[in-house]
């Protein structure tokens, strides 16, 4: 009784709906399938292969291709199933508002009338229980679409993080090969280097090369400076470290083109020039760097900055024939 009565209220509301009395009701679009969404995937260890990640990730997008394919699908069956309760439930009040004036067709009448009225609530229920389950289901799929967007997130940041490292191996590996192209004979067999302003060498020093500047190369760094012999992990043999003003200019020591500008290893911001005859002068460890790979220097140039660091700031310089570091005491009449 309590039933039939909720349906009656629920058939009295109806006939305030939008739709008219004598709309079409078109007929329910096949039940849809109530699939269930696959199981949660695992979560990925800290050393997931990138083609383990990848299969989660593709999994995970198949299963939110297929919840929001089901999510769409169910707004349409709802509108249709209850337009189609609107329907009903007019057909269901004006049946229960007749009463018993079938009586005067006969028993078999009054019979077919109530049959009418039962079927009606009957189908009315079934439409009830079926807006209810596609709201149940609705609700369910918003829920998993949320869980899998947390299940996402760190497996993006993870991909993400991936393919940093990985550009940043490339990027690495990149630089060590530059570095050591950089001791290499150049890129033309008769390249020399074009001089572009005097650096105390006369003009026959000049045209005969680097060489000529055996001690009395000039140092990277004007003034006063507190200079020491150190040898630096990876380099293989000595160099010089000049204490100087944090920001202070850094000069190349001879006219020379710029073969390498980057950060590099344990030499951090590095500039090497080379000078022809396979002789190149090495400025690590700086603050900035004010020429790029190409180009081609006066000597005395600006070609960056001193760094700052825990012990005060310092240039790191060497001198290397070919890949060879070679002391450089020699060369500044140490």
């Amino acid at each position: 009784m309590k039933r039939r009565a909720r349906i009656a209220t629920i058939a009295l509301a109806l006939l305030t709906g939008a739709a008219t009395s004598g709309a079409e009701v078109p007929a329910l679009d096949p039940t849809l399938p109530a699939a269930r969404a696959p199981a949660p995937a695992a979560r990925p260890s800290s050393a997931l292969a990138e083609n383990d990640l990848d299969r989660l990730l593709a999994k995970l997008d198949a299963e939110e291709k297929a919840l929001r394919a089901e999510l769409d699908a169910i707004g349409p069956a709802i509108e249709v199933t209850r337009r189609r309760m609107i329907a009903r439930g007019r057909a269901y009040y004006r049946h229960i508002r007749a009463g018993f004036l079938p009586v005067g067709g006969g028993f078999d009448a009054l019979v077919d009338h109530a049959a009418r009225v039962e079927r009606t609530r009957l189908a009315l229920e079934r439409d009830l229980a079926r807006e209810a389950e596609l709201t149940r289901r609705s609700a369910e799929l918003a829920d998993r679409l949320t869980h899998l967007g947390a299940e996402r997130a760190p497996l993006e940041v993870h991909r993400e993080a991936m393919n940093r490292a990985r550009v940043a191996l490339a990027q690495e590996e990149e630089r060590r090969a530059a570095f050591g192209r950089a001791f290499e004979t150049s890129v033309r067999p008769d390249y020399l280097a074009i001089y572009g302003a005097d650096v105390g060498p006369a003009e026959l020093d000049r045209r005969a090369g680097f060489r000529s500047l055996m001690g009395r190369l000039p140092f990277p760094i004007a003034g006063r400076a507190e200079v020491r012999k150190v040898s630096r992990r990876g380099a293989g043999g000595p160099g010089v470290e000049l204490t100087a003003l944090d920001g202070a200019p850094v000069r190349s020591v001879a006219a020379g083109r710029v073969a390498f500008a980057d950060t590099y290893a344990d030499y951090g911001l590095t500039v090497i020039v080379d000078h022809g005859e396979r002789h190149y002068s090495v400025y690590a460890h700086l603050g900035a760097a004010d020429v790029k790979a190409g180009d081609q220097l006066p000597g005395g140039a600006r070609v960056g900055t001193v760094a700052s660091g825990p012990d005060g700031a310092k240039l790191y310089f060497e001198l290397r024939r070919g890949a060879e570091v070679i002391d450089p005491g020699p060369w500044f009449g140490m």
